[in-house]
């Protein structure tokens, strides 16, 4: 095969890959956010591109791991500026949705294996030398419609999933855990066995199933006579005092994604708080 022939035959595949590329549902569903937002509501094309791209990740149209196409393609078929493509995705890498690899492309951050696997905190041995052992059992995963605290912090949906587990931490005590999630978000977590989910570091599997990381996180401690139904189901004495702790945890946007009721008896072991 000649030079020229070669040219002509990579410059085919390169139109077929772009072709393909613009027949792709995302990139056609970014081409009419972009109409739709520059038409009716005269938002630049940087702000609705890079909201665009976000709310196509945060639907799981791009999951963690997916790689992106890359700037220069993407501002072809959305016939855009290579500028404005890259305006766009720059701040979705610095709040950590997106991250670039050398010589790869651009991907969607998977869930990073944490320091602790459970989920806001970890308890230390009475040296605060090492981590405690756990091990989390998922007691029921149930559909609800009351109001409380969670649809305080989360605000009014139509119903909430909850999920009750206990966390045995090293054979030495009992905590008891309440998970409350948006319920038509969450609900195929009711399908899932309880033995499946036991066990499991609910931060990083909402993230990888769902599409949906905790970004950071606020903890509020008090001190509590533990209920009498909870202190039957963690093995404590009627009337002994623990710890109440709620966790508030935010995803993309810094939206709240769920409301988590802890109770902790009273150990002596250290406990440590995790962002």
């Amino acid at each position: 095969m000649s030079m020229a022939e070669a040219d002509l035959s990579h410059r085919g595949t390169a139109e077929e890959d772009l072709a393909a590329l613009a027949a792709d549902s995302r990139i056609v569903i970014l081409r009419q956010e972009l109409e739709r937002a520059v038409d009716g509501r005269g938002e630049s094309k940087v702000q609705t591109l890079k909201n665009a791209l976000f709310d196509l990740i945060e639907r799981g149209f791009w999951r963690p791991g997916d790689k992106l196409p890359g700037e220069k393609e993407l501002s072809i078929v959305l016939a855009l500026s290579l500028g404005t493509v890259q305006a766009a995705i720059r701040p979705l890498q610095s709040s950590g949705l997106l991250e670039r690899r050398r010589g790869a492309g651009t991907f969607v951050a998977a869930a990073k294996e944490l320091g602790s696997t459970i989920w806001h905190f970890r308890f230390r041995s009475a040296d605060g030398k090492n981590l405690l052992p756990w091990t989390s059992i998922v007691h029921s995963v149930d559909e609800i419609v009351e109001q409380g605290e969670w649809s305080e912090f989360m605000g009014f949906a139509p119903s909430y999933i909850r999920i009750c587990r206990v966390i045995k931490v090293d054979g030495k005590f009992d905590v008891y855990s309440e998970v409350y999630l948006d319920g038509p978000r969450f609900r195929p977590l009711l399908d899932i066995p309880l033995d499946v989910l036991s066990g499991k570091n609910l931060r990083i599997f909402l993230h990888e199933r769902y599409n949906a990381p905790t970004l950071r996180a606020i903890h509020r401690l008090s001190t509590m006579e533990i209920p009498q139904d909870i202190a039957k189901v963690i093995a404590v004495a009627p009337g002994s005092r623990g710890l109440k702790m709620k966790a508030l945890s935010y995803s993309f946007r810094d939206a709240p994604l769920s409301y988590q009721r802890l109770v902790i008896p009273d150990t002596g072991y250290e406990l440590e708080l995790l962002g």
